[in-house]
């Protein structure tokens, strides 16, 4: 029998891929930005016939996330970033001319990794294919190691289609074989131009070190405030919706909801009327036990399943039409299981004297658990808003819509993106949505001027 050391099998994996991307990227920046755009505009239109098929497979095969759900992100993802990034240059004179005594050119970064979280959504794959066609960067995605086959594939006919509309062959690849070793490879490897880490906070440490710019894309959910001068019930659907969406498995989902005493009741009751399931402390405590135990389990793992499922595999019953469960707690324990990132329906409400408690009861949550890149006010009191705007240590603020697709800018002004800046979790030096753009870089061009 021949023994295969996968440490060795993933560096040299790494450096091959790199090695082929490095050599890809010079045919890449032949390409001007209509080229390019020419690419990425027929990508889009085969995708967009192609993409329920792919998607059935990706949920099928993953067994996490809903299928409906992920194929309204992909088509509306992909529509809003005809709408926006589309028609936008990032290649090439992207700004002033010689009358301005300035130009400004979009320069392509290089070869760019990203790294994939352990649950991606297919629309996140696909974000990641249209910014190494829309910026003229190659790609290597590294899979990660809790990836089952169905990721793989769906990248892997991602690459075809692209290579199908005509993006150079070779430009787009992803690792498969991945260990701590590939992963110190990528890290220091000197072919490397940028880092896109996805969730994936690991990978940030002492022993995970690198030179290369990092934009860390948070993955982990936020905290909402329900303000008592907001549409109450509007709220409470918004957030049922958002942290019910997928499975909750979307960056920036409803994990914890911060609301005051006075309205309480009516929180509780509108969340009943909306699917929403009241744990018990008997409850609470199997599904945390559940929770503990499920989280390394790979075929079993509690991540993206639905509601009534976690309740099943807990040991309690529940209505069929439950669409999140809902436990109330006292005080915010780092301890406890339940202030780490939970991507699945599940939502941890907090209730508070007043808005100015509420306000710092968000600042723990965002400061202390290290997870939030995003927040969410529902108030129609400016003088609220504007404080949790002008103070809170978050990248973006959603105000009165639900979360998940108004931070990526599905159902809102922010830049169409699955990738969300997480500055503010103390990773990466980006807040952004993650755009083309972000992987190019600007070159002036200035000219004298007479005085």
């Amino acid at each position: 029998m021949r023994y295969i050391d996968k440490d060795l099998d993933s560096i040299q994996e790494t450096r091959n891929l790199l090695l082929n991307a490095q050599m890809s990227f010079v045919q890449l920046q032949k390409l001007s930005q209509s080229e390019l755009d020419e690419y990425s505009a027929s990508f889009i239109t085969a995708l967009q016939k192609e993409a329920d098929n792919y998607i059935s497979d990706f949920i099928t095969g993953n067994d996490y996330g809903n299928e409906e759900d992920e194929q309204f992100l992909c088509h509306q993802f992909l529509q809003r970033f005809q709408e926006t990034l589309q028609k936008e240059s990032y290649v090439g004179i992207i700004n002033g001319d010689v009358d301005d005594k300035l130009i400004e050119i979009g320069v392509p970064l290089g070869v760019v990794v990203a790294v994939l979280p352990s649950h991606p959504t297919f629309s996140l794959l696909v974000n990641l294919v249209l910014l190494a066609m829309k910026s003229g960067n190659a790609l290597v995605v590294v899979a990660n190691k809790r990836s089952k086959s169905a990721t793989i594939d769906g990248f892997k006919c991602l690459i075809a289609l692209s290579e199908k509309c005509g993006f150079p062959e070779g430009s787009i690849a992803i690792a498969e074989i991945i260990t701590d070793s590939g992963i110190m490879e990528v890290l220091k490897s000197d072919k490397v131009s940028l880092i896109v880490n996805i969730g994936c906070p690991e990978y940030i440490t002492d022993q995970f070190q690198t030179n290369t710019p990092l934009i860390y894309g948070g993955e982990s959910s936020g905290p909402v405030f329900i303000e008592r001068t907001a549409d109450i019930e509007q709220a409470v659907k918004d957030v049922i919706h958002s942290r019910s969406f997928h499975n909750g498995i979307l960056p920036g989902a409803e994990q914890f909801l911060v609301t005051e005493n006075v309205i309480a009741d009516q929180i509780k009751q509108y969340m009943l009327e909306n699917g929403a399931y009241i744990l018990d402390e008997s409850e609470t405590q199997k599904l945390r036990e559940f929770l503990e135990r499920s989280q390394k389990n790979i075929t079993n793992s509690y991540i993206g399943k639905s509601a009534v499922w976690l309740a099943k595999m807990a040991g309690f019953t529940i209505p069929e039409t439950t669409t999140v469960l809902v436990s109330l707690q006292d005080y915010m324990n780092e301890e406890d299981f339940f202030n780490q990132k939970l991507l699945c329906p599940i939502i941890l409400v907090y209730l508070e004297p007043d808005w100015t408690l509420a306000c710092i009861k968000c600042m723990s949550l965002l400061a202390e658990l290290k997870m939030g890149h995003t927040l969410t006010i529902h108030s129609k009191d400016w003088k609220v808003i504007r404080e949790f705007a002008t103070v809170k240590s978050v990248g973006r603020i959603v105000v009165n819509a639900p979360t998940v697709c108004a931070a990526t800018g599905i159902t809102s002004n922010f830049s169409p993106s699955l990738i969300l800046g997480g500055i503010t979790t103390g990773r990466g030096y980006s807040s952004e949505n993650m755009t083309p753009k972000s992987w190019t870089y600007t070159r002036q061009v200035g000219f004298k001027i007479t005085t």
